[in-house]
């Protein structure tokens, strides 16, 4: 029992040493990938619909309408699902819908939703192992 121990710290010490070395060389440069969040709201039931808008930022929004709205936004065609990409790990985004009308006039915002968006450490060893599997 103990030979199999002193083996399996030994493999994981070479490994250790492996993958430190291959760290500095430009082969195994990762950086962390963007996050993302998957989106979905009911569409409107009123026939003049013809697009929704999607608010999101770091803070919390200040208002009700757009105008008290958040730091990016994202229009959308008439759907009732989006994915939003490029989001930086380790940060809580907020999130909120619009709709547009065929006279360019916008509804206030949806109810205000958010989601921690996965830390860098997960997101780069998620990025490392692809990267080993040559994906």
């Amino acid at each position: 029992m103990q030979q199999k121990t002193k083996i399996t710290f030994l493999s994981l010490l070479i490994l250790s040493v492996v993958i430190w070395l291959l760290a500095g060389s430009s082969w195994l440069k990762v950086d962390p990938p963007k996050g993302t969040a998957n989106l979905s709201w009911n569409l409107s039931s009123d026939g003049n619909t013809t697009g929704y808008k999607i608010y999101y930022g770091t803070n919390p929004r200040n208002g009700d309408c757009p105008s008290g709205g958040y730091a990016k936004n994202q229009t959308v065609g008439k759907v009732g699902q989006f994915k939003l990409s490029n989001l930086e790990p380790g940060k809580t985004y907020y999130f909120s819908v619009s709709a547009r009308n065929s006279s360019g006039k916008e509804s206030c915002f949806s109810e205000e939703m958010h989601k921690k968006i996965s830390s860098a450490p997960v997101l780069y060893l998620q990025a490392l192992w692809q990267k080993v599997q040559g994906k």
